[in-house]
């Protein structure tokens, strides 16, 4: 909770505690040092007052002479220290001026009036320990009453967002296809519950009833869709192998069914990937891969489609094994993956070399065909785009390729010379040692 929304606000209204008593504290300071020194300046200067009027009223009268006042007063033409004023205050012009080290509070004014000069100095210590007392009794009524206030305002802030922090933990660990939603019930919430974590759990109960529903409809047309769509693929190929075998089947007619089964293939393999695709848990079918044998399937897949486009005799396809990966994953994701690249391949190179590498991280389709401009290699996987060289084509696109890997966190790059050839890396785990190129 410390790192949560209660313990934030817990620093917040500390530090908000610290800084409004540091200011109040140093307001009153300044305002007891204010006050102090306006008190004692008024305060000379009416025993100065008082004397001048008694001194009027009655010529001769002693200048005051208590604990907190001592005073001379020195006719005109007098020396004032053999009146007895001490040396530093006959040195004194007139005026109000400060006596002793800093931080004493001694005062020394000197006023010259009807027949003579006044002398008169005072201490201040009683000033001095009513202002300190005042100061200390202020400072501490004051931080308590700051620290109250704060601490009823934290228990208040704090009951208002402890509903939203214990709601937001409990939706932390929701999991799409099991919500709890008794877990966000306003009941079993701790703290005060206001209109807007109603509002909350509301949106919150309605977000996860439609997520319910979703993951619902998902996995019924993953099952319906496995089945509603392989079935007549199924029926389609079965058919087609069957008329196949009928000797007196003229050519023209066997042609027909050679690209019937091709276009159910590829159809088979979109419906699949599409599944892959939008089955929420990717984990189900995941395995570790012989990455050797699937390679090997796809070069079948290729030589089959050499033949057919009868290009076998002027393109060479090999398998390369320079590593056995088995990487975790599907197994028919990336059977999808390298039929695919495989197909690529036999479809742009009229003459020349494919190859099938198997490293120890990765797999790499390599061509001699007729590569790609920089412009189409920037764009190659973008959703539904086809530059002129791939009008035509079919099975899967490179962006469905790079999404059915991005499920399994590997990573397919592209590397093309126009003119010269392509090759397509796919990449396993964070050793894939993919080099420079195109989107990963």
């Amino acid at each position: 909770m410390a790192q949560g929304l209660p313990g934030r606000l817990r620093r917040v209204f500390m530090l908000q505690t610290v800084l409004a008593i540091v200011a109040v504290l140093a307001s009153l300071y300044v305002s007891t040092v204010f006050a102090r020194g306006v008190l004692a300046t008024q305060w000379v200067h009416a025993e100065a007052a008082r004397f001048w009027t008694r001194a009027a009223e009655e010529p001769g009268h002693a200048p005051p002479w208590t604990p907190s006042v001592q005073g001379y007063f020195v006719p005109d033409g007098i020396d004032p220290e053999a009146a007895g004023v001490p040396a530093d205050y006959a040195e004194a012009g007139p005026g109000l001026h400060r006596l002793g080290p800093p931080g004493t509070s001694q005062r020394l004014l000197v006023q010259d009036g009807p027949g003579g000069r006044l002398y008169l100095q005072m201490p201040f210590r009683l000033l001095d320990r009513v202002a300190l007392w005042s100061l200390l009794i202020a400072s501490v009524l004051a931080t308590l009453a700051i620290g109250v206030v704060s601490w009823l305002s934290y228990r208040t802030a704090r009951g208002m967002v402890l509903p939203v922090h214990a709601m937001a933990g409990e939706v932390a660990k929701w999991d799409p296809q099991r919500v709890d939603l008794e877990a966000i019930d306003l009941v079993r919430l701790p703290g005060e519950v206001g209109s807007e974590v109603h509002q909350l759990e509301g949106a919150l109960r309605g977000l996860a009833e439609r997520s319910q529903a979703f993951v619902r409809r998902e996995r019924d047309f993953t099952r319906e869709a496995s089945h509603e769509l392989r079935t007549p693929l199924t029926v389609i190929r079965v058919a087609t192998d069957m008329l196949r075998r009928d000797p007196e089947l003229p050519p023209r007619l066997q042609r027909s069914l050679d690209r019937v089964q091709v276009a159910a293939r590829d159809m088979e393999a979109v419906v699949d990937a599409l599944l892959i695709l939008a089955r929420e848990d990717v984990k189900a079918d995941a395995g570790t891969i012989d990455v050797r044998a699937v390679a090997a399937e796809a070069v079948m897949v290729g030589q089959a489609l050499l033949d057919e486009m009868g290009t076998a005799a002027a393109v060479t396809l090999e398998l390369v094994e320079r590593g056995r990966p088995e990487p975790a994953g599907s197994v028919r994701a990336l059977a999808l993956i390298l039929e695919q690249l495989v197909r690529n391949a036999c479809t742009f190179t009229r003459e020349g070399r494919i190859e099938v590498r198997v490293e120890q991280h990765r797999v790499e389709v390599r061509d001699t065909g007729v590569g790609m401009e920089r412009d189409v290699l920037e764009r190659a996987f973008e959703p539904f785009y086809r530059a002129d060289q791939y009008v035509g084509g079919r099975g899967l696109g490179l962006a469905v390729v790079r999404r059915l890997a991005a499920r399994y966190g590997w990573a397919v790059q592209i590397d093309s010379v126009p003119g010269q050839g392509t090759t397509v890396t796919v990449g396993f785990g964070e050793r894939a040692a993919l080099r420079g190129g195109q989107p990963r």
